[in-house]
């Protein structure tokens, strides 16, 4: 409204926050476009002014020039008009004499606090009008008099703002009048005939009055569609010559209510509170008002009471508004400031989580060598100095590796362990203990961890813990680039008087971290402000007795406390369901020496399916023995950002040693991005579905993914780069595109059509990859010993187009069937060739391409392929009596065993000019037939006249595949007859 040229004013409940603006997060009205604040920060008060406190006191606050009045004990608000609604009143009242002159317009927001709790009998108590109450509902219904009161001040005053009859805004202004919520529970208020009360997303605790009054609006008319309150700021723009922000969802009713626009403001209309939700469309509303609880479904045009659930009768219904919620939810943020009364801590402000997934060794510990412990770099926590508390400076060996300085408080005599002094483990950046171990780290070695704690101050013990890191630098000082090499969490503190022993057994430390100096850090888990003690700190290096596991693999639920990490603080987090939006990101590293399987058993506070925009499976591996993480738990929504950024799987993972299997189903809302340059081994286990309308999925970067389940997306499956492979009985439904540097592979079955430039191999190893339709541009076939690759086509094939590769190592079959058809259009052709030693046979068993050895190539025709046996099965057998011998047939492709009425030798002739063709299989190309002419059938001769040349040209598949064409051309006398034949060569 200021954007506009308004002034700005804002009486009562400020209820937005009381936050100073130290940080650049102020949200107290000043820090939010207000010029003039009359009223309280908070949500509610006492009602009498004199003597509330903190964020609920009176006070007035102008923006330019700053200043800040607390009124709650200044004459006469603490006197006369110690009533605060009467004193609200009365601070809208001035702020229109203040200003109805200005040229510039002002927009006034009166937030009464009447009649929120504390009920109580206010001045209009004793109006006559509410002699026939009694109780909490007479005492309610005098606070609602007072603020009507004070209403019709505020209406008066527009009308007449120079109390002379002078000026009049009443036509110039535009009036909203509206109720926040319904009525609450056990204050006299009645909220019959709807369900429920304030703080329920029934129309008990939503469905509220509200009345615009302007110039321009029909008078006396009511307007029955749903509407929300975030129509008012739209509305209000609009009515100031403006136009709302494009990114928030409130409708200007304006011309809804003046009939200039047809047709209602909201098709859907939502409500969610925390776990609480409503959906409201047309009649119907979708309701659930509690975490774990049903959705209800009512029809509020015949039950605006909510008594009848229909939602088992109408499951279509119920989809349609859960679609509808779903939708809204892929738009919103998550909550970025700590609910009333709750805890900073109850929230996360980072979109980015990476797992943190810690296994400990098991078995017994026997030690080898001390680092740390009594005297042997101060485990005791000894100190120098008489006095009780001490300083980092002051304590030999550990030092503050935190953001503060030496100066910083670490030992006190106070609540020690053994009657000496003990540490300090404050929840403060600014205090960490640090000590250098002067270890030289070799692969392999364990250590242990020992010592005593116990909360002291502010120590919360359902949450905080001590946290113990070792870690390494890049230039082996303590406060160099640091590499954690793991970091271990307490267990929860037993009391507020009692020590506990822990015992941490790290993992055996790894390659990378050999020849490094160790180091430690003993912190607090978490921030806050208070502080725990901490004694009898030993560091061991030691081994495992005969059997123990150093490494066992390790399982983590998503709701585990700390069992993430903040990538932007490094420091550990937990994943709450709040954190379920469109910005979400979620990282699973590698592990270098055990595996780990991690379960989500999360959804979105509305208990609906996890919603995330990114899963990241990332790091370097380079363990000595191949490692895992399986992902797998309630099934994940996939979305867009808020930004737009598309819905992503990065396989970014650099080792083919470590595997990733990916065993939740995948639900994609918008379209997915499959994306990274990892070589880890990635499985997608899981299905891929789609929400509610078409999505595609997209494969770049040089990854190969696995895919066992058969995906049910319906748009396009688009591989731009890298693999994507199908496992056995795999059906991938959707049309398919792969590009020049892209592979799909696998033994699974394509059901739609199939284009690009990329990579058909079947096959992970040796397979069958069934396809549809197809015309391949690359074609890679793998043959290993008896067992080869199988491409299966139930369309058309057209392999006219196709570059054809080949890995083979150690061939021993005669016949390898390579490529089962449909239709066949074309065969390979040139520079295509098939292994050394075998020949195409696109003809075997009447629908398959086959690999054949050369020198078996006429047996095979002519006994698996035309089943011929015996005498019939000779070469130069004539079974079907045609005058043509088998194998003239082999040599031109025809059939041995029915009648050839043509002769498949053709000549013509045309001014000196002769043409000789005929047809030539695949197959016949090994075997060695000469073209002979004659003048008298007598003698036959090899050369032609002259000793010419013939021009000769080879058509290959020209008339089927594998069943080519050639044609020699020569010049011959016309005065002669010439005779041609095939001859056999053996």
């Amino acid at each position: 409204m200021k954007s506009e040229g308004y002034t700005t004013g804002v009486v009562g409940k400020w209820h937005l926050g009381a936050r100073a603006n130290d940080s650049g997060d102020g949200n107290r009205p000043e820090h939010q476009g207000v010029d003039e604040f009359f009223g309280i920060w908070k949500g509610s008060r006492n009602y009498t002014i004199g003597a509330v406190g903190g964020s609920g006191t009176l006070r007035e606050t102008f923006a330019s020039p700053f200043t800040d009045t607390v009124l709650e004990t200044t004459p006469p608000w603490n006197t006369t008009n110690k009533y605060v609604t009467n004193a609200f009143g009365i601070g809208a009242v001035n702020f229109i004499e203040r200003h109805y002159a200005d040229p510039d317009p002002f927009f006034l927001y009166v937030s009464f606090t009447a009649p929120h709790s504390p009920i109580g009998p206010s001045p209009d108590i004793n109006d006559p009008r509410l002699s026939s109450l009694t109780g909490k509902q007479k005492d309610y219904a005098s606070m609602v008099l007072t603020m009507d009161r004070e209403i019709g001040n505020i209406l008066n005053t527009l009308d007449d703002p120079a109390k002379d009859g002078s000026v009049s805004l009443t036509d110039n202004t535009l009036v909203i009048f509206v109720n926040d919520n319904g009525g609450a529970n056990n204050i006299g208020a009645d909220n019959t005939p709807l369900r429920n009360f304030k703080g329920s997303i029934f129309e008990g605790g939503t469905r509220v009055p509200m009345i615009i009054a302007g110039a321009g609006l029909p008078a006396n008319s009511t307007y029955h569609s749903p509407i929300h309150s975030i129509d008012i700021l739209p509305t209000c723009l609009e009515a100031a010559g403006g136009s709302p922000p494009a990114e928030i969802d409130g409708i200007s009713l304006l011309p809804y209510l003046d009939s200039t626009i047809p047709g209602i403001p909201h098709e859907v209309i939502t409500i969610r509170n925390d776990t609480k939700v409503s959906v409201r469309k047309g009649d119907w509303k979708l309701a659930k008002n509690a975490s774990n609880s049903p959705f209800l479904l009512f029809n509020l045009s015949e039950d605006p009471k909510e008594s009848t659930d229909l939602a088992e009768i109408n499951p279509e219904i119920v989809a349609d508004l859960l679609n509808a919620f779903t939708n809204f939810e892929t738009t919103i943020d998550k909550p970025r400031h700590a609910g009333l009364t709750k805890a900073p801590s109850s929230i996360n402000l980072n979109n980015a989580f990476v797992l943190a997934p810690q296994t400990t060794p098991t078995g017994t510990f026997i030690s080898d060598l001390t680092l740390v412990g009594g005297d042997l770099r101060n485990g005791n926590f000894n100190a120098g100095g008489d006095g009780s508390v001490q300083t980092y400076a002051e304590t030999p060996s550990w030092e503050n590796i935190g953001t503060g300085t030496l100066s910083e408080n670490f030992t006190n005599t106070s609540l020690s362990a053994n009657g000496s002094r003990n540490a300090i483990i404050a929840e403060s950046n600014a205090r960490a203990a640090g000590l250098d171990t002067g270890h030289t780290l070799s692969t392999g070695e364990i250590f242990r961890v020992t010592f005593q704690w116990r909360d002291a101050s502010n120590w919360n013990d359902s949450s905080d813990l001590v946290a113990i890191t070792l870690f390494t630098t890049s230039n082996d000082r303590i406060n160099g680039p640091r590499n954690n090499i793991q970091r271990l969490v307490s267990r929860t503190s037993v009391n507020n008087s009692a020590y506990q022993t822990e015992n941490f057994l790290f993992n055996p430390i790894i390659a990378s971290e050999e020849e490094r100096r160790l180091f430690i850090e003993v912190n607090a888990a978490q921030t806050g402000n208070g502080f725990a003690r901490l004694d009898d700190f030993k560091l061991q290096r030691g081994i495992l007795g005969q059997g123990d596991q150093p490494s066992p693999s390790a399982f983590l639920n998503w709701s585990q406390d700390s069992a993430w990490i903040d990538p932007q603080t490094n420091s550990p987090d937990t994943l709450l369901s709040t954190d379920s939006f469109p910005g979400c990101i979620l990282e699973f590293p590698v592990t270098q020496d055990f595996s780990y399987e991690t379960n989500n058993d999360l959804t979105r506070i509305s208990d609906l399916t996890f919603m995330l925009n990114s899963l990241r499976l990332t790091g370097f591996f380079d363990g000595a023995s191949p490692q895992s993480a399986t992902l797998s738990g309630s099934e994940l929504l996939l979305t867009d950002d808020l930004d737009s950024a598309p819905a992503n799987l990065a396989l970014e993972a650099i080792g083919p040693a470590y595997s990733f299997f990916l065993k939740q189903d995948l639900i994609l809302y918008h379209d997915l991005e499959i994306t990274g340059n990892g070589s880890a081994a990635f499985v997608l286990e899981g299905q891929i579905s789609e929400y509610h309308k078409p999505t595609k999925l997209t494969k770049s970067g040089t990854s190969s993914l696995l895919i066992k389940s058969s995906p049910k997306h319906t748009g396009p499956t688009s591989i731009h780069e890298g693999e994507i492979i199908l496992a056995e009985n795999v059906t991938l439904s959707s049309e398919v595109i792969i590009s020049e540097k892209a592979i799909l592979s696998g033994s699974g079955t394509l059901t739609n059509s199939l284009s690009g430039a990329g990579t058909i191999s079947p096959g992970q190893g040796i397979g069958t990859l069934t396809i549809q339709n197809a015309s391949p541009k690359s074609l890679h076939l793998e043959i290993d010993g008896n067992q080869a690759d199988h491409l299966v086509s139930t369309g058309i094939l057209d392999l006219s187009s196709t570059n054809l590769s080949w890995s083979t190592q150690n061939l021993t079959e005669v016949v390898y069937p390579i490529i089962t058809y449909n239709s066949l259009i074309d065969g390979f052709r040139n520079p295509n060739l098939p292994p050394a030693g075998y020949v195409f046979d696109y003809n075997y068993q009447g629908n398959k391409i086959a690999l054949v050895r050369s020198e078996n190539s006429y047996q095979v025709w002519s006994h698996q392929t035309h089943a011929l046996s015996g005498a019939n099965a000779l070469f130069e057998a004539d079974p079907d009596l045609d005058g043509i011998p088998n194998g003239l047939e082999f040599f031109t492709g025809s059939n041995p065993a029915e009648f050839t009425k043509t002769h498949p030798l053709k000549a013509s002739r045309r001014s000196g000019s002769t043409s000789v063709s005929y047809p030539i299989s695949s197959l016949g190309q090994t075997t060695l037939f000469r073209l002979q002419s004659s003048t008298d059938l007598i003698n036959w001769d090899d050369s032609l006249p002259g000793d010419q040349l013939p021009t000769v040209k080879e058509e290959k598949h020209f008339y089927s595949p594998g069943l080519g064409k050639v044609s020699q051309n020569i010049t011959l006398p016309l005065e002669k007859t010439r005779f041609f034949r095939f001859i056999h060569q053996p």
